[in-house]
C-alpha cells in the first residue's frame, strides 16, 4: 500500500494536468491489488444462537456448564468462540429443525474460585457458507450470582438419607442410594486366613512385648474422660474467645478443625490431626458410621478447608453455622452413655 502511494505521488507530481485524474486511478487499482483480500461477506441470513447457563445461581468450585443452541442452514459450518478459563466439550452432530435447518449443540464448563458473580462473555460464533462468506455472531454476555455452600442457613441440619433437603437428586447422586449391608463371604474367610497367619507370629509379638515390658518407660499423662466431653469442653473455650470478633476468622477456622479432628482420633483410634481432609474421608467411609454421621463429617470439612486454603471470607453468620456444625457432629457420632439398671426392690413378706 505504501508503494502504491509513492508510485501515485510520483504520477501527479511529473504528470501533465490532463492524465492527473488517470494516473491516480491507475495507482489506487494497483494498491487494491497488492493488498491481501479477507473472506468475502456471507449472501444468505444469518443463524440463530442463545446460550443458556445452569445452575443458575452456582455454588461455589461446582461447575457451571454453558450451552450454546445455534439454528443455521445447512450449508453453514459454525465454530465457537469460548471465553478464557473455560472447558469446551467435544461437539455433538448437528440434528434437524423446523423448516429445513439444523440445530447444533456447543457446551463449555467454568468453575467459579470466588464468591463473586460470574460474567460469561466474548463468545462468539463464526459462521462460513460453502461459498467461502463468512462473518460473526456475537452472543450477549450473562451473569451468574455465586453463592457459599451454607449460604442462607442460620440453622443448618444434616442431610440424611431419608431427608436430603430440598436437592434430592443431587444428593443421592453425590453419596449413592441407601446403604445395603450384606455378608461378604469372600472377605470374611480372608480375615480368617490372616488370623491364622497372626497367630502364627504371635509368639514373636509377645516375646517383644515381654522385653520391651522391662524397660522403664516414660510416664505419659492421657486424659480418661470421653471423647467427645474434652471436644465440648474445648469448643466452648473456643466459643468464649471470640475470634471472630477480633478479626482473626482464619485462625477460628484452625482451631475449630484441630479440635474436631483431635474428637474423631480420639473416638475412632486413628491419626486424624496428620491426615488430609481427604484421607479422612476415605477412613471415615471404611467404618461402619451411618449415613447421616459420613455426610455431616464431609460437609464440615469441606466448609473449613475453604476458609484455611482458598482464603475465603466467610461472614459472621458463617462462623456461627460452623460451630453449630461441629456441636452436632460430635452429638451425632459421640458414644452413648450407659444406663445403669434400677435395682429390684424385695418382694414384700406374705402374710402370716
Amino acid at each position: 500500500m505504501t508503494g502504491g502511494l509513492l508510485l501515485l505521488a510520483g504520477l501527479v507530481l511529473g504528470a501533465p494536468d490532463a492524465g492527473v485524474a488517470e494516473a491516480a486511478d491507475a495507482a489506487l487499482r494497483a494498491a487494491d491489488a497488492a493488498a491481501p483480500a479477507g473472506p468475502p461477506p456471507p449472501k444468505g441470513p444469518p443463524p440463530v444462537a442463545r446460550m443458556t447457563c445452569a445452575p443458575n445461581p452456582v455454588r461455589i468450585a461446582e461447575p457451571l456448564v454453558c450451552t450454546i443452541e445455534v439454528v443455521h442452514r445447512p450449508d453453514v459450518t459454525l465454530a465457537v468462540n469460548a471465553p478464557a478459563g473455560a472447558e469446551p466439550e467435544k461437539g455433538a452432530p448437528p440434528v434437524e429443525a423446523p423448516g429445513g435447518q439444523l440445530k447444533s449443540t456447543r457446551r463449555f464448563t467454568l468453575r467459579p474460585m470466588a464468591l463473586r458473580d460470574v460474567k460469561v462473555e466474548g463468545v462468539q460464533v463464526v459462521w462460513t457458507e460453502a461459498t467461502g462468506g463468512q462473518a460473526t455472531l456475537p452472543i450477549p454476555p450473562q451473569r451468574v450470582p455465586v453463592k457459599s455452600v451454607l449460604a442462607g442457613e442460620t440453622d443448618p441440619k444434616f442431610r440424611t438419607f431419608r431427608e436430603p433437603q430440598v436437592d434430592a437428586e443431587a444428593f443421592f447422586a453425590a453419596h449413592g442410594p441407601l446403604p445395603y449391608y450384606k455378608t461378604h463371604w469372600p472377605a470374611l474367610i480372608g480375615t480368617l486366613v490372616a488370623l491364622g497367619v497372626a497367630l502364627g507370629i504371635g509368639v514373636g509379638v509377645l516375646v517383644k512385648r515381654w522385653l520391651d515390658a522391662r524397660k522403664p518407660a516414660p510416664e505419659v499423662w492421657f486424659d480418661p474422660r470421653p471423647a467427645h466431653v474434652i471436644a465440648l469442653e474445648a469448643l466452648d473455650r473456643l466459643e468464649r474467645e471470640n475470634l471472630p470478633a477480633e478479626g482473626q476468622v482464619k485462625a477460628y477456622y484452625v482451631r475449630l478443625s484441630e479440635i474436631v479432628r483431635a474428637y474423631l482420633e480420639r473416638r475412632y483410634r486413628f491419626p486424624a490431626l496428620e491426615m488430609t481432609s481427604d484421607e479422612i474421608r476415605a477412613r471415615i467411609d471404611a467404618l461402619t458410621l451411618g449415613g447421616d454421621a459420613r455426610v455431616g463429617i464431609d460437609d464440615f470439612l469441606g466448609e473449613t478447608d475453604l476458609v484455611k486454603f482458598a482464603d475465603f471470607d466467610p461472614g459472621d453468620a458463617a462462623t456461627d453455622t460452623v460451630m453449630k456444625l461441629a456441636r452436632g457432629l460430635v452429638a451425632l457420632t459421640r458414644v452413648p452413655d450407659v444406663e445403669e439398671t434400677p435395682e429390684t426392690p424385695p418382694a414384700p413378706e406374705a402374710a402370716s
